[in-house]
């Protein structure tokens, strides 16, 4: 046997006191205040495997099992007031594993400040004995290590007796409860409902049916746990007489509601927020779940679907909705689809009476992988459809006039002609342009000519019937197509109902106006193609407007021969822009209506033609203006008038003070380098702009009317005049006429051939008197007889010209008259 005082510190008992200790069979040591090894006996050293030299200073509470841990540090806090403490039984780790100990201790502060004594006695193998044997110490055994805290309360609501667990749980010592009233152990504010709990199961509360209380619990450090209390009353069974209390740690599940109560917060505040509407059913069709925006969507009354949650979805329901779709039957339909097959998702279209479009997705709710319902979303599409039905009839209609555009009419006219294919029954298309539109949108503004392709775009749909289409194609240009065509004659009685209809005067603004037309007429056959047709019933348009316009023209094959003429034309015409050789002027005097002298010439252009000889102006001039060799054509004209003049001047064949005018188109009008290109044709030559006078039309004036103004200035500011050719046959007001720097009038022809008739003289006349308002020069223009020069020249116009005054001539034959008139 060691010596028992090897290895004792200096405050060890004597020797004798010693020995005593190690004789005894049970295990001996000594823990100071904070549980480190002071002493231990020789059975100690056996018990733990370690001498008392391994473990002195080392913590006794090493060996503690984690469970009982709190057990132990609860004795040694409490033993301290007591001369011997409560008994416990631990689990220690030994030298040869976890051991069973019964252990209990009794202070010694004599031997250390705040030291405890503790003996131990190893039960393990007399615990397994009994267990083995006995069944009441199994269950002993169970209740102190249950995960529960297991209580026997008396009838007065008292703690007669309570399991380890209490320690391990809630940190109290077993002892110090016992005989306290359980309501002690709640918080305050759970009491009433503790109390009522043990007033319900004094009725009779079963181990199948206990009352239950959900209650904080507090911990020793002063924290609440939420616990699940289960009252039995065994009151009556004289083993037991009280209630057996079992008290389940909950904090996980507490937990665990709180963070299932947020999510599901979360997707409710999320199925609220959500511009859908959801629907969610379980397999029964009970509604399990509903947002508010699928009351909204359905326009169902303020809680009508509150009181349907988890229940089946009633006839009552279902009629409403399907009392509000354009088609009810396609909707019972899908239903019926996804009943057989829930497995499916669907998406679908949901039309409603009001005009309303949803788009319907249905999806089988999984859980596990397993569907036990199904979710239904809905979304108003209803704005998006008319979006797209807007932006699609926008694509296809003329966003003016509200007709077809180029793209529809060129689809219905293709189908047509498939369709006449099949069939054999011909069909008709019409290609209407609008005579002089150009004049009416230029004086009058655009605005007006836009009103204008309204009226025409309802005169139109007025004489069509349902099954043609009328399309507005570009500009002024329209089309009609007409389908299932009964006879050449009802073709022509629409040609002739537009254009009645068109001729009749409509006021646009404060100004009348009449919109007469032009239309091409052409009939497909088979073996014609779309494109074949609309290019005929242009041709014949074009040929009612060589014929006097107001009229319409069938499509001939010779008008075929004519286009390509035209082509051929404005290759011509290009050609012979590259270097003007083609290009010619010729020269019609200007006379001094109260003299007779020449005091001018109006420069007029032709073109020597290879093969088609010298072409007059209207045959070549409005086709430069249409493709953009008008101003090619202008400058040449104006270069070589003036450098004639100056070389007629220089040769005495004219006076000094002998002006040339050259026309200005209206693109020149408007182009701001017009007045740059004269200024550095002046500044190239001896030519006296003074002689100059540039003539424009009235309606190119009213195009874009600042920049014409601006150009005017700046033309002006050079030296030279400006002249308004055929004043009189726009729609220009005198208000107008006051804003342009114009220096000249010149009285259209019409109005010089009306002096013959004293029902329209005056409007010469009132020409006249305009001028001489406004201080400027008038010159009259076809005066044909000395009748109209005499009748001119007694109302005060000073100048004219026309063929009874002189012929347009070349410069050679000019220049010949002019020699003849030399005195």
């Amino acid at each position: 046997m060691p010596d028992p005082l090897r290895a004792a510190p200096a405050i060890a008992p004597d020797g004798q006191l010693a020995r005593l200790l190690d004789e005894l069979p049970d295990v001996v040591i000594v823990l100071d205040a904070v549980g480190q090894v002071l002493w231990g006996n020789w059975r100690a050293e056996r018990f733990f495997g370690h001498t008392l030299d391994e473990y002195a200073g080392r913590s006794g509470l090493d060996f503690v099992h984690p469970d009982d841990l709190e057990l132990v540090l609860r004795s040694l806090a409490s033993i301290q007031s007591k001369e011997v403490g409560t008994t416990l039984e631990v689990r220690l780790q030994s030298a040869s594993g976890w051991r069973l100990i019964e252990l209990i201790g009794t202070p010694v502060g004599w031997f250390a400040p705040g030291a405890v004594l503790f003996c131990l006695r190893d039960l393990t193998e007399r615990r397994r004995f009994e267990v083995a044997r006995d069944e009441t110490a199994r269950f002993r055994s169970l209740v102190h290590n249950a995960a529960v805290i297991t209580m026997l309360v008396s009838e007065s609501g008292n703690i007669d007796s309570v399991s380890a667990a209490l320690t391990r749980m809630l940190g109290h010592d077993p002892e110090h409860v016992e005989k306290l009233p359980l309501a002690d152990l709640a918080s305050e504010s759970d009491r009433p409902a503790l109390a009522a709990a043990l007033v319900e199961a004094a009725r009779g509360a079963t181990a199948a049916h206990p009352a239950v209380v959900v209650a904080n619990l507090r911990h020793r450090d002063g924290a609440d746990l939420p616990f699940e209390l289960s009252i039995v009353n065994l009151v009556d069974d004289p083993t037991v007489g009280g209630f057996v209390v079992t008290a389940h740690d909950i904090s996980a599940r507490i937990a665990m509601e709180l963070e299932l109560r947020t999510a599901l917060s979360l997707l409710k505040a999320t199925l609220e927020s959500t511009a859908d509407g959801v629907l969610v059913v379980d397999h029964a069709g009970t509604i399990t779940s509903v947002n508010g925006r699928l009351s909204e969507m359905f326009r169902v009354p303020e809680g009508f679907l509150d009181h349907k949650v988890d229940r089946p979805m009633d006839d009552k329901s279902v009629s409403f909705l399907l009392e509000q779709l354009v088609d009810p039957e396609a909707f019972i339909a899908v239903t019926e689809l996804l009943s057989a097959h829930p497995e499916h998702e669907t998406t679908d279209i949901l039309e409603f009476k009001d005009g309303r479009v949803f788009e319907r997705f249905s999806r089988p709710q999984l859980v596990d992988g397993e569907i036990v319902g199904r979710v239904w979303s809905f979304r108003d599409s209803t704005e998006r459809v008319r979006l797209e039905s807007e932006l699609s009839y926008q694509a296809f209609h003329d966003s003016l006039t509200g007709l077809a555009n180029k793209a529809l009419f060129t689809d219905r006219l293709n189908l047509a002609v498939a369709r006449m294919e099949r069939t054999r029954k011909p069909i008709a298309v019409m290609f209407l342009d609008l005579d002089n539109f150009k004049t009416v949108n230029d004086s009058l503004g655009h605005s007006v000519g836009d009103q204008l392709l309204g009226v025409v775009a309802e005169v139109l749909l007025g004489c069509i019937r349902s099954t043609d289409t009328a399309a507005r194609l570009g500009g002024d240009e329209f089309a009609v197509l007409i389908d299932y065509l009964e006879g050449h004659s009802d073709i022509v009685a629409l040609a002739e109902r537009i254009l009645t209809a068109l001729r009749r005067p409509v006021t646009l603004g404060t100004t009348e106006v009449v919109a007469t037309a032009s239309i091409g007429i052409t009939f497909g056959v088979p073996g014609t193609t779309g494109e074949q047709l609309l290019r005929n019933a242009d041709l014949a348009m074009y040929r009612a407007k060589e014929h006097g316009k107001d009229r319409f023209e069938e499509f001939r094959d010779h008008m075929h021969t004519a286009i390509v003429e035209r082509l051929e034309l404005e290759a011509d015409l290009r050609r012979t822009m590259g270097g003007n050789q083609e290009l010619v002027v010729h020269y019609q005097p200007v006379v001094d209506l109260t003299t007779g002298a020449i005091i001018g010439f109006e420069a007029l252009v032709r073109w020597q033609h290879p093969l088609r000889g010298l072409l007059a102006p209207g045959l070549f001039v409005p086709f430069a203006e249409e493709v953009g060799l008008i101003d090619v054509v202008d400058r040449f004209v104006l270069a070589e008038a003036c450098a004639q003049l100056h070389y007629w001047q220089e040769r005495g064949l004219v006076a000094p003070g002998t002006e040339i005018s050259v026309n200005l188109s209206a693109r020149e009008l408007t182009d701001p380098g017009t007045a740059i290109h004269v200024a550095e044709m002046l500044a190239g030559s001896t030519f006296d702009p003074s002689n100059l006078i540039l003539e424009i039309t009235e309606s190119a004036m009213m195009h874009d009317t600042e920049t014409v103004v601006q150009n005017l200035h700046a033309l002006r500011a050079l030296g030279l005049r400006i002249a308004v050719d055929d004043f009189g046959t726009g729609y220009s007001s005198l208000a107008y006429l006051e804003q342009f720097p114009v220096d000249i009038l010149k009285i259209d022809r019409s109005f010089v051939t009306a002096l013959t008739d004293d029902e329209t003289a005056g409007l010469a006349q009132a020409v006249i008197q305009i001028a001489e308002t406004l201080a400027l020069m008038t010159v009259a223009e076809g005066v044909e007889s000395a009748e109209q020069a005499e009748r001119l020249r007694a109302l005060g116009c000073r100048a004219a010209q026309g063929y009874h005054l002189g012929r347009p001539l070349d410069a050679h034959a000019t220049e010949e008259m002019l020699r003849t008139r030399v005195p």
